[in-house]
């Protein structure tokens, strides 16, 4: 399962870049906006800093015209830009049009929340479909019960599109590559968590005290 960090923020990213963990990056209008008013400096920084593909969502939902030209134009910024187009009608119709004449534009289909939506977006040929799953857990505890079925449907028939988790804990990251998710997108506040276990500090501590008491601060090479 490949890892993304969500984040419009070049520092944050640098950051999951160090830590060699992540292979790309996500955004949405509201973390482009939170960036400031240049918006495409904001993509210029955050396209130097990714170490791989670059999901930049297209504006409105109502229209296919527009989110065909947005699509269009963002690829011509880089290939490693993947245009999200809005899980809609218009949006469906985009993707369908894109796909019959600009065949290497890469495309994802955002905000996917049923199972059906999902099989939609691999009927039509979408790179990526991109699970409304993370918010799920704000109204219930089972934002991962998505993950299998969309599976289920896609290797019934198929279909080549690859299915991005939104995450926020270890449990729904851990439950996302269970199932079968080929990608997890997480801010970088919930990505530090992965790190973390109790019992994994509590058992570290414990070696920590039990060196000192005979070694004090020296360590190997010392």
């Amino acid at each position: 399962m490949q890892v993304f960090v969500d984040s419009s923020n070049p520092v944050e990213i640098q950051e999951a870049c160090s830590w060699g963990l992540i292979d790309g990056v996500t955004t949405n209008p509201s973390l482009i906006a939170a960036a400031g008013p240049d918006k495409e400096r904001t993509l210029t920084r955050i396209l130097e800093v990714s170490p791989g593909p670059v999901l930049v969502q297209a504006i409105g939902w109502h229209d296919p015209k527009p989110l065909v030209a947005q699509a269009c134009f963002l690829h011509g910024l880089s290939d490693r830009i993947i245009v999200k187009l809005p899980m809609s009608q218009a949006g469906i119709q985009a993707l369908y049009q894109l796909k019959q004449n600009r065949p290497g534009i890469k495309l994802a289909v955002t905000a996917v929340a049923s199972i059906s939506q999902a099989y939609l977006c691999g009927k039509m040929g979408a790179d990526i479909v991109a699970l409304f799953n993370g918010p799920f857990d704000l109204s219930s505890d089972t934002p991962v019960e998505l993950v299998a079925p969309v599976r289920k449907v896609y290797d019934n028939y198929g279909f080549k599109t690859q299915i991005l988790s939104c995450g926020r804990f270890p449990r729904h990251f851990a439950e996302f590559a269970e199932n079968g998710s080929d990608i997890c997108t997480l801010k970088l506040e919930f990505m530090k968590l992965l790190y973390v276990h109790p019992y994994t500090d509590q058992r570290m501590t414990g070696f920590l005290n039990d060196w000192q008491r005979v070694f004090g601060e020296a360590i190997w090479t010392e």
